[in-house]
């Protein structure tokens, strides 16, 4: 179990913990809501941002009346972001602990996270919906330190573009849904269905979108578009079609080159351009007005414009990624600015 040093138990909390492991047999990992207590024990009201997908309510804890942070569902992209990834009380299996390697022990921030991310590729995550753990919030907290919080929140970006991918393949692989290469005749990772338009090594399923294809709705979890969506021209039927197949939560994580550079118009077979604005017509209920044929609702889970390489850099060849999130009815409760 992992617990700061300065933090409180509930008198409930291992008994709660050893039901949770008996009950799922499954998990690798249970966690529970956390309420934060001041330095000398009583109640704490600061609150985070709940525009940004927290929650709160009133709660007793070994008779305190507290104000509890209701954690975020174990979602890929909760538990990439330490922000809204998993809170204390923390648990894990010993055998799963050791089968991922346990803690890296060169890293001097974000070690939590690191360990979660991996946990989660090999099983299941589990929210015990109670509190269980108070966070003693006091001056000499490790994330009030300016610099260190600021690696911290350097680290958790490059952590979650380190796991995000496999976290979202792992999701769906537990779940059953499929997980769609687009584009699959260029370099198909392991774990993935290929679709292109041609038959060729890695392509299992022969479709041209934006058509549809032979799929039913909400069947698959995870889709990846690098180097795709700037050869389909029709740009509203191409974002509808993965978002009918997605399941809610299901992710959509694409790789294309920017057009504030000059990777977007190079290459002659590329007949669509984006960069992140383009983004926010599926992501934004605003955007989305003016176009009213998109029926995609995403959720923005990382909206970055980047140089993958020196060469890139060199040449002024920049990417936008965008990795979204189907806001489907069901969806997980996830963390990040809401739809407008």
């Amino acid at each position: 179990m992992e617990l700061d040093h300065d933090d409180l138990l509930a008198k409930a909390c291992l008994a709660e913990l050893a039901k949770a492991f008996g009950a799922h047999p499954g998990v690798v990992f249970v966690y529970s809501n956390t309420a934060q207590i001041t330095e000398d024990g009583k109640r704490d009201d600061s609150r985070f941002n709940e525009s940004y997908g927290w929650q709160y309510s009133d709660v007793r804890v070994d008779g305190r009346e507290l104000l509890q942070v209701q954690s975020m569902a174990p979602a890929p992209h909760n538990v990439a972001y330490i922000w809204y990834a998993p809170d204390h009380v923390r648990a894990f299996r010993r055998k799963a602990y050791e089968r991922v390697g346990g803690y890296d022990a060169a890293r001097t921030v974000l070690d939590d996270q690191d360990l979660m991310c991996r946990l989660f590729h090999i099983g299941d995550l589990h929210h015990i919906e109670r509190c269980l753990c108070l966070q003693r919030m006091h001056p000499e907290n490790t994330q009030r330190d300016p610099e260190i919080n600021a690696r911290i929140q350097r680290e958790t970006i490059a952590l979650y573009d380190k796991y995000i991918e496999a976290n979202a393949l792992a999701w769906t692989a537990r779940r059953g849904p499929l997980a769609l290469d687009l584009g699959a005749a260029h370099r198909k990772p392991p774990g993935y269905l290929g679709v292109d338009q041609r038959p060729g090594k890695g392509v299992d399923i022969v479709a041209t979108l934006p058509d549809k294809l032979d799929l039913p709705d909400n069947s698959v979890g995870l889709m990846r578009a690098v180097d795709f969506l700037e050869h389909v021209p029709q740009k509203v039927p191409l974002i509808n079609e993965p978002y009918r197949l997605l399941a809610p939560g299901g992710m959509l994580l694409t790789m294309t080159p920017s057009s504030d550079g000059r990777g977007a118009y190079q290459d002659p077979t590329r007949v669509a351009y984006d960069n992140e604005n383009s983004f926010w017509y599926y992501t934004d209920n605003q955007y989305r007005a003016f176009v009213p044929d998109i029926e995609a609702r995403f959720r923005s889970s990382r909206l970055v414009t980047y140089f993958p390489s020196e060469w890139h850099s060199k040449n002024n060849i920049s990417y936008v990624v965008a990795n979204l999130i189907a806001m489907k009815e069901g969806a997980p409760r996830c963390g990040g600015p809401l739809l407008v």
